[in-house]
């Protein structure tokens, strides 16, 4: 690491600041101190302590921007907002300055290079290198279990990782959450008074209350425990298991004209509402607002594999099964009309060739 860059940044924060981040690591020192022996000492304990800096990052955030800094020798102020959350982090323990960042605003590369260097500088060593591995582990699992179950207590969820890492407690939990940059930005916490209970909620839950009464209503039902590498696919937040309706949905919406990019926000879209505990209705409704049936009969195509999708996705609400799981289905509902009429004088939908009055019409 290049102490230059630190202490410019260092240098740049009040005595108070410097104090803070001395606190963090549980130092005092004597409010008389000047700034320099205040400065010195943060670099110190900071190069001491790189444990806590790589508990900081993921490892695809060094890819990503690695990457990045490749193909680009310059980063606009445009292209920099790419890099502002990995920066945050590092601004909350005074290790880079808002003043500095603001000082170098048309060089903003440097600044990413300084962040690669530290990184890589730290885990290059056997010590960092097991801390890299062992922080995205835990990172992966973290996330792909809050969000494979969507709302889940703190208890539950310390019970499923002490399977993997038998020394974890819920302080290293908590800690840990509030410390990485992407489990920070993506889970919630709510707490039940009435229990005294903490939940971490997913970032794709709408009403998590909603859930969790839901839940109540299946209290011997036991989470549906998956292995780590499931667990590690739902970390993607677009990750879908491929299964035979998924298949079916999309080439439905492949015959429906859309494309790649479109059918992907539709699929997302309908499996969020499915798992928010939205109604087929409502979601074949808002489906209807963008895509228009060309028929009665393929909009209850539709609105059927919809439903079969729902009746064997995990649910959050069944704490990680699916309806059929506990023996429960709904039915696919009846559609009694065509969101796009045919007109008698327009040519058939069937590809005839003739007037609509002439062919199906009749």
């Amino acid at each position: 690491m290049e102490d230059k860059f630190l202490i410019e940044s260092l240098n740049s924060l009040l005595k108070d600041d410097l104090f803070k981040i001395l606190a963090k690591f549980n130092i005092k020192l004597a409010k008389s101190t000047v700034k320099g022996k205040l400065v010195d000492k943060v670099v110190e304990v900071y190069q001491k302590n790189s444990e806590t800096f790589l508990e900081i990052f993921s490892k695809d955030t060094v890819l990503f921007l690695a990457q990045y800094n490749k193909n680009n020798n310059n980063v606009s102020e445009e292209d920099f907002s790419e890099f502002e959350e990995f920066l945050i982090p590092l601004q909350s323990f005074g290790l880079i300055s808002k003043n500095v960042i603001k000082e170098k605003d048309n060089n903003h590369f440097e600044i990413s290079i300084w962040f690669l260097e530290t990184l890589s500088q730290i885990s290059n060593t056997e010590d960092g290198k097991k801390a890299v591995d062992h922080n995205q582990e835990l990172e992966m699992l973290i996330l792909g279990m809050i969000r494979f179950y969507g709302v889940i207590s703190e208890v539950q969820l310390l019970e499923l990782l002490a399977n993997t890492f038998s020394d974890i407690s819920l302080e290293n939990i908590h800690s840990f959450i509030e410390k990485r940059w992407i489990l920070n930005i993506f889970i919630a916490q709510i707490a039940d008074e009435s229990t005294n209970t903490i939940y971490f909620v997913a970032d794709s839950v709408h009403e998590p209350v909603d859930i969790l009464q839901e839940m109540i209503k299946y209290p011997e039902l036991e989470y549906k425990v998956l292995t780590n590498e499931e667990y590690k696919n739902y970390w993607n937040y677009f990750y879908l298991e491929k299964t035979q309706d998924v298949a079916d949905l999309i080439s439905l919406l492949l015959s429906h004209k859309l494309q790649g990019a479109q059918i992907g926000f539709e699929i997302t879209s309908i499996i969020d509402k499915i798992k928010n505990n939205i109604t087929i209705n409502d979601i074949i409704n808002d489906f209807n607002q963008r895509v228009t049936f060309d028929s009665l009969e393929s909009g209850q195509v539709f609105t059927t594999v919809v439903t079969n999708i729902a009746n064997t996705l995990p649910l959050w609400s069944l704490k990680g099964h699916s309806l059929t799981d506990i023996n429960g289905t709904i039915t696919a509902p009846k559609l009694t009309r065509t969101v796009n009429k045919i007109g008698r004088n327009e040519p058939c939908s069937c590809g005839s060739g003739k007037k609509y009055k002439k062919c199906c019409g009749k």
